[in-house]
């Protein structure tokens, strides 16, 4: 393994695109694997709960890679021509992933009794080169892409793809892209993610989300009961 480790802070104060959200499907994805890995292929209920399962994280992921190519590298693009070049490669990669995640997934599904254990092993071993990949992309993405961006873009700039980003996001999509992002956040991250956004929504559409974020009994700075059902 070759892979160049880049911790360089930014040097500026501005908003960070990718951290919360990576944060999340780093949990996502290592959440995904666990739950493959420990399938028992001779039952079968939980082999389809696991293929529904994987069949929503891959559609999860698809959302977010689109976002990134439409709201983020088409901008990065436009102002320094060829910045988002490796990132929207990578993305084409993931692509194929996803073509041949679902194929293998098919395979589990179809597969005799007999052949399944075999067919649900190379579907958990594709998956975890996918995660590995996509592990090595979000890091680059972090350490490359994003101090370009703080290099090329105002922090109000910056802080309008963000909610260009937030804003085109349906409430049933947005849902689960929170629970892991939240689950993976710090505490602190997450009381002043949920307090902030509790001070920029309705209250009405606030209680909506978070209802079905954690659970409808939930209610705001009952931190503990959050951390409990999210991680």
């Amino acid at each position: 393994m070759n892979a160049k480790t880049d911790f360089k802070p930014a040097e500026s104060a501005v908003r960070d695109l990718y951290y919360a959200v990576h944060k999340g499907l780093r949990l996502a994805n290592a959440r995904m694997l666990i739950a493959l890995g420990q399938s028992d292929a001779a039952d079968d209920g939980e082999v389809g709960a696991v293929l529904g399962r994987l069949s929503q994280h891959l559609d999860t992921c698809l959302i977010h890679l689109k976002h990134e190519n439409a709201k983020i590298h088409a901008l990065v693009d436009r102002r320094v021509p060829g910045g988002s070049d490796h990132a929207d490669e990578d993305h084409e990669h993931h692509l194929e992933s996803f073509i041949e995640l679902r194929q293998l997934a098919a395979a589990v599904s179809a597969a005799a009794p007999a052949a399944r254990a075999g067919a649900l092993r190379r579907l958990y071993q594709r998956f975890a080169l996918f995660v590995a990949e996509d592990f090595q992309h979000m890091h680059e993405e972090e350490t490359r892409l994003m101090p370009l961006i703080a290099q090329h873009f105002s922090a109000e700039e910056i802080d309008g793809i963000e909610h260009s980003i937030v804003s085109s996001i349906a409430p049933e999509v947005m849902v689960p892209f929170m629970r892991v992002m939240l689950g993976a956040a710090t505490r602190s991250e997450r009381i002043a993610t949920v307090t902030g956004m509790k001070a920029a929504m309705p209250t009405e559409v606030f209680g909506q989300m978070f209802a079905a974020i954690v659970h409808p009994r939930w209610r705001h700075d009952d931190w503990d009961e959050m951390e409990r059902v999210l991680c």
